[in-house]
């Protein structure tokens, strides 16, 4: 394979010449991933991780929403449990993706990517997710590039070409993959390997063969699955350079913890399973990068162990009933207890000279704001961690002011305003996400809709 050789790649300052003119190339793969091809590694350097969580359907916003902005906000019913976390997260309101406004579909496929969905809320093509930039960066120093869960539900994930990564649901097998490694031991996953190799191989040559014979059209769509292959043979590469490094040890009853079957009605510790497996990747530095679906949007969400047997999704389509939207706050609660929980274990964890949540940005939020009339501007948004990053907490930040001023945000019909049109159009999570790009060195000043970064969490 010629792909990854030293000879291949391309120094960033490398230019077309031609007709008394210079042109800068844009940066290319070639120029962004190390060389594998010597079976070296890139040297280490000091973790920068993100993680995103997201929640299904919205919450409850009008016990949700926080009145007060800046750092001597009241902390809502919902929010209480990360009292103690004050100094480490930012509450953010008025957020929305513009071009998703309005259409009710698809809102958790396009939280990471802010691609446009279409108004029939049918099939579309995405584009490539924020954290899968992050990974290209940060996942050359891992096992790992990034590693995409979910609790319940589908990936979170998107590949440059607009492909949904799969997602891994089964925590046993989460582990083993990291921890055990793949079945037939270290010469099996060799032979494989090579196999791989040898196809991909076959695969190039023809291309290059055929590609002389194409028109332009075609050479394009060549060209867009030359650009599948060649991730693939990154990733072989890739996986080549780290067979031979041991994976880290994990005492037998931390490792038993993860091979246990777990009743499925015991929700908050089958959450915190997720979430201390979590943990375990992240301080082994076997990836940088984590998705985590919490709950599918369409049926997940009951929650037994504290009476909750409706789906999420039916009790965010309450019309109005009170006890409905005592449950739906009571679900809100449960989750963001289980954020907190996370947060508390991020923080126990020592590195450098802080803590694992100091080396970690952490998102948690939603698509959708008001999942009764599926709103989704005002989304439900937490900001956490990252303080070795660049990144600042302890107050709340509002995009909602110009109406907090003009309406009593206490009644409810006033309140749902906020959730079905943005108060400022520039408020875009976008905004917020390519905060988080530059927070994990990844160099852009753009990502999708965006019109610049959040200031206020940045140091």
């Amino acid at each position: 394979m010629n792909i990854q050789r030293n000879n291949w790649l391309l120094n960033r300052r490398h230019v077309l010449c031609g007709l008394g003119a210079s042109i800068a190339l844009p940066m290319l793969d070639c120029m962004r991933l190390p060389a594998f091809g010597n079976g070296g590694l890139p040297a280490p350097t000091k973790p920068k991780r993100s993680v995103f969580l997201y929640i299904p359907n919205g919450v409850n916003t009008l016990t949700w929403q926080i009145q007060q902005a800046g750092p001597d906000y009241e902390l809502t019913s919902p929010l209480a449990s990360l009292k103690q976390h004050r100094d480490v997260v930012t509450p953010i309101s008025g957020l929305h993706h513009p071009k998703v406004l309005g259409k009710a579909h698809n809102c958790d496929q396009v939280w990471l990517t802010g691609a446009a969905v279409p108004s029939n809320g049918g099939a579309f093509r995405n584009t490539v997710s924020a954290d899968q930039l992050i990974a290209e960066v940060q996942g050359e120093f891992t096992r790992f590039p990034s590693l995409e869960l979910a609790i319940d539900g589908f990936s979170l994930a998107w590949s440059r070409d607009g492909i949904q990564i799969p997602a891994e649901r089964n925590v046993t097998t989460i582990f083993n993959r990291m921890f055990v490694g793949e079945s037939g031991g270290k010469d099996a996953v060799q032979r494989r390997l090579n196999r791989r190799s040898s196809i991909l191989d076959a695969v190039l040559g023809d291309a290059s063969r055929v590609n002389r014979k194409l028109g332009g059209e075609d050479r394009n769509k060549l060209d867009e699955y030359l650009t599948a292959v060649r991730q693939v043979e990154i990733r072989t590469e890739r996986a080549t350079a780290w067979l031979n490094v041991p994976r880290p040890e994990i005492p037998g009853s931390e490792a038993a913890r993860y091979s246990s079957r777990m009743d499925q009605s015991q929700v908050r510790e089958y959450h915190r399973l997720f979430f201390d497996l979590m943990v375990l990747a992240l301080r082994t530095d076997m990836t940088r990068v984590i998705t985590c679906m919490i709950g599918s949007e369409a049926n997940g969400g009951a929650i037994p162990d504290i009476g909750i047997s409706q789906t999420r999704h039916g009790l965010s389509h309450h019309n109005g009933d009170p006890e409905q939207l005592r449950r739906l706050t009571q679900t809100d609660t449960f989750l963001v207890e289980q954020f907190s929980y996370f947060l508390d274990q991020l923080k126990a964890h020592k590195d450098d000279d802080g803590s694992l949540l100091d080396t970690t940005q952490v998102l948690w939020g939603s698509g959708m704001a008001y999942g009764h009339s599926h709103g989704n501007a005002n989304l439900p948004t937490l900001y956490a961690g990252g303080k070795a990053l660049g990144a600042k907490h302890g107050q709340h930040v509002d995009f909602n002011l110009p109406t907090i001023g003009k309406y009593n945000v206490s009644e409810a019909n006033e309140h749902y305003r906020i959730c079905g049109r943005p108060v400022d159009n520039d408020a875009r999570l976008s905004n917020l996400l390519l905060t988080m790009l530059n927070r994990a060195d990844v160099e852009t000043d753009q990502f999708q809709d965006s019109v610049g970064t959040v200031s206020e969490v940045v140091a």
